[in-house]
């Protein structure tokens, strides 16, 4: 299947560089040496994060049975799926770089769409290591605690609602 997305940003990224080129040359000396800073950089560096992410998400698929995923976070799994996916994205360092590859690891090797569904949202509101990072110490204990008690909630009713939608438009 094509990936028009990616296809789109290749095209973009070279209209870019073809008028940046055209306006001054130059431009785009520094723009590849960014580039290639920003991914390839021994300490800042993302390409190497990037592979990682990727290996790991391919040995997933290896060295979890199916079995395992089928049971806490597959199909049947129901309510105790999204759960897990909830506590799991909660506690998940990282940013998408790391987490999407290992999620696809998951849905590969079994995992539903609620609990992964469950797992993105969980991740994206209770990240434990932003609130102790930069949540707490910005906001403060009581508004920090009252953000986290309302947004409990919203990982479980995505999973809910997104399996079920998935499987109503027979996706599944």
């Amino acid at each position: 299947m094509v990936n028009y997305l990616t296809i789109a940003f290749i095209v973009a990224a070279i209209i870019l560089y073809v008028a940046v080129y055209l306006t001054n040359p130059k431009n785009v000396k520094v723009a590849i040496d960014s580039t290639l800073y920003q991914l390839f950089h021994p300490s800042e560096g993302f390409a190497y994060l990037i592979l990682a992410a990727f290996f790991i998400s391919g040995m997933l698929v290896l060295i979890l049975p199916k079995e395992m995923i089928a049971s806490w976070i597959g199909a049947g799994s129901g309510l105790k799926g999204i759960l897990i996916g909830t506590a799991v994205g909660a506690v998940t360092p990282g940013g998408p770089f790391l987490t999407f590859p290992i999620l696809v690891g998951f849905y590969r090797a079994g995992a539903a769409v609620g609990p992964i569904f469950a797992f993105l949202t969980s991740w994206s509101l209770i990240g434990v290591m932003r609130i102790f990072a930069w949540e707490l110490p910005f906001l403060g204990v009581n508004l920090t605690l009252v953000r986290i008690l309302v947004s409990l909630a919203l990982p479980i009713f995505v999973g809910v609602v997104g399996q079920w939608l998935y499987d109503a438009l027979g996706y599944s």
